[in-house]
């Protein structure tokens, strides 16, 4: 022991540096933009249902939107047993902090698979400061993504080191484990490793994936099969190729400014892995498991996401995964161009190649700004929105009004978490919301409005206005035919507790509208999809309000009403 050598700390170069100061910069950006948003949907419904609240219903085994949640629901119990909801910023920290770790070891990732210093550097700060895809980092519901990618990058490197040996892939194997239980992002983590690991043969990538496979195969038979996304009809079926095409391309057509380089960058990775396979194998090597991992998470996310269309297939979140995978094949692009630069460039041309790197740079972090900003103005108006949501629905249980929707299309904001959330006994775990009669407004025309074809219990209307069918509708009880006058016709519903009919007639969708016209109030239009030629119930429980109902096509109709 006594003539044991002391190992000296590693020496950080000038890049590592640079790193670090880069990554203590976005860190406070992204803590003080994140701040100006709010809870997702996602963490309001782990709050309600998963240790939060009391009375929740929900396993911490069962799926939530097919991805097993486990170690994430688990890591959630601390903040919400010591801050609740009455604090945003502990959750926002945790994300940022991954963020800025996933940064860290794919550099020192990077540098291990033998990419030369600029190219790791450059490739680790664009992923830092990446404005597209900095929901990723600005908002807390992208951990679940973002954490599974980091101990991918984590087993990765573990394998890196030690030469994928038996402990090496103990270890890896492990990570994934975590990570599977974190989100869908652990099985993209898994392939990525995975496809790495089987460079060094199929045994190698037993070793590394055979217990996490099993183990989320395990929990999808026995509780993950009751939760599914895939609701593709035949024509979004063949959309799948092209979407989960272009959210691999767009992480590059972003950072490259939008100006439609990304699917040449591509094709520049794609031969640097041509070229170099002989000279640089594991970097090589890594740059197509992140391209095979790249190609599986978007075709993925493009089967999930496409009936609610290509804004959330490429949505911010998925851009920055892609991005990530995809960071091995970007450092090996780089060192191509960087050394082909070299041999080029002459002493004499250096300085002004300097001046052109340093306008570049400024340029990247202008494009990066501006981008973070962009998303930040997005992140805030919907947080907004799920403020004034939950604020509409404590007024709307406050008058005793029944649920009718849990959520309409394309919205993440269950209206039975936020009932649960607007139960008085946990008033002390939100912060001060101040709801307004607009907020009881909007969060009545999302939740206490239904257009639905399931059966619905409805009350007669107090009164019924309209001048677009022919004879007039009357709203007098039983059912009766009627022609539309219009393209568009619209009836008005008045409800003092409550009001609905059901109808028969062309309509592809309905829109409907709240409003209290003695307070001069009125809802957002809420689009809804009906079945044409099928029975169709329209209701709210919406108190002392009137609901307008469009159809978007004339014809004949049948509506129903009630005594």
């Amino acid at each position: 022991m006594a003539g044991r050598r002391r190992r000296r700390p590693p020496h950080l170069g000038w890049d590592s540096w640079v790193l670090l100061a880069a990554l203590a910069v976005q860190g406070g950006v992204a803590l003080w933009l994140g701040g100006r948003g709010w809870f997702s949907g996602d963490l309001l419904h782990y709050y309600v249902e998963r240790g939060g609240a009391p009375g929740g219903t929900e396993s911490l085994m069962a799926p939530h939107a097919s991805h097993w949640q486990l170690t994430l629901v688990l890591v959630y119990l601390l903040p919400f047993k010591l801050v609740g909801l009455t604090a945003y910023w502990p959750y926002l920290a945790l994300t940022v902090l991954v963020h800025l770790a996933l940064v860290v070891v794919l550099h020192r990732l990077l540098r291990r698979l033998g990419a030369g210093r600029v190219a790791a550097l450059v490739a680790a700060l664009v992923l830092l400061t990446y404005g597209a895809g900095s929901e990723a980092f600005m908002v807390e519901a992208p951990v679940a993504l973002t954490s599974s990618v980091l101990l991918g990058a984590i087993a990765m490197l573990v394998l890196v080191r030690r030469d994928v040996d038996g402990r090496a892939c103990l270890v890896a194997g492990l990570l994934l484990l975590v990570a599977v239980t974190i989100s869908l992002g652990g099985v993209v983590a898994a392939v990525w490793v995975g496809v790495f690991a089987l460079s060094r043969g199929f045994v190698a990538m037993l070793r590394v994936v055979a217990v996490p496979a099993v183990a989320f195969l395990a929990w999808y038979a026995v509780w993950g099969r009751g939760s599914t996304r895939i609701l593709l009809s035949r024509e979004e079926v063949l959309q799948v190729p092209g979407a989960a095409a272009a959210l691999v391309v767009a992480p590059f057509e972003d950072v490259s400014g939008g100006w439609g380089a990304g699917p040449a960058l591509m094709l520049g990775v794609v031969m640097a892995i041509v070229v170099t396979a002989r000279r640089r194998p594991i970097l090589v090597q890594a740059a197509v498991a992140g391209l095979v991992a790249a190609l599986f998470h978007a075709v993925v996310s493009a089967v999930a996401q496409v009936p609610y269309g290509m804004e959330q297939v490429t949505t911010s979140r998925y851009r920055y995964v892609v991005l990530a995978l995809l960071l091995p094949g970007l450092a090996l692009l780089l060192d191509v161009a960087v050394r082909a630069a070299a041999r080029v460039v002459d002493a004499h041309g250096r300085r002004q190649a300097y001046v052109l790197v340093g306008v570049v740079a400024c340029l990247g972090v202008v494009h990066a700004a501006l981008g973070q900003y962009r998303v930040t103005q997005q992140t805030e108006y919907i947080g907004d929105i799920t403020r004034s949501r939950l604020a509409g629905t404590i007024l709307a249980s406050e008058a005793g009004e029944k649920l009718l929707n849990d959520a309409i299309r394309g919205s993440y904001i269950s209206g039975e978490d936020l009932a649960r959330l607007a139960d008085p006994a946990l008033r002390s775990e939100l912060p001060d919301l101040d709801p307004s009669e607009q907020d009881r407004l909007e969060a009545e025309s999302n939740y206490y409005v239904t257009v639905t074809g399931d059966e619905v219990e409805l009350a007669p209307p107090a009164r019924l206005d309209t001048d677009s069918f022919t004879p007039a509708v009357t709203g007098r009880a039983g059912c009766r035919t009627f022609q539309a006058t219009n393209a568009t016709p619209t009836l008005v519903l008045t409800s003092y507790l409550g009001a609905g009919f059901r109808f028969r007639g062309p309509a592809g969708s309905v829109t409907t509208v709240l409003s209290r016209p003695d307070e001069d109030l009125t809802s957002d239009p809420v689009t809804w999809r009906a079945a044409p030629e099928e029975w169709t119930y329209v209701a709210t429980t919406a108190q002392l309000a009137d609901l307008a109902v469009t159809f978007d096509a004339g014809g004949t109709y049948t509506f129903c009403f009630v005594s």
